[in-house]
């Protein structure tokens, strides 16, 4: 249990900063958990819609962005910018310490 809050904490941390970065009006962490958790269920979701899903699984979590979070449309596509950007991070920072093949070798 302690494991999973923590991935949770990790995964919306890079939202949570960067909302604070554009500025949003309900910049804290546990809107930022809300606003992945309803983007992610708007975006599997959209798997139903076939080919739109492509463009409906972004749109979902920008929309939940912008209403969870307090932003504008402009300023959710600059967060998600900004969040990606943090992510790269995380991947670059904590993945390189996480080894998925047998010894010695990373994927």
């Amino acid at each position: 249990m302690v494991i999973q809050v923590g991935f949770i904490v990790v995964f919306s941390a890079p939202v949570w900063l960067a909302a604070r970065v554009v500025g949003a009006e309900n910049p804290t962490l546990w809107r930022a958990i809300l606003s992945l958790f309803l983007g992610v269920v708007g975006a599997a979701m959209s798997l139903i819609t076939g080919p739109w899903a492509l463009l409906l699984a972004p749109l979902a979590l920008l929309l939940s962005f912008k209403y969870v979070l307090g932003t504008s449309f402009l300023g959710a596509i600059v967060l998600a910018i900004v969040a990606g950007a943090g992510y790269a991070a995380l991947v670059h920072f904590i993945g390189g310490g996480v080894f998925l093949g047998s010894a010695g070798q990373s994927v």
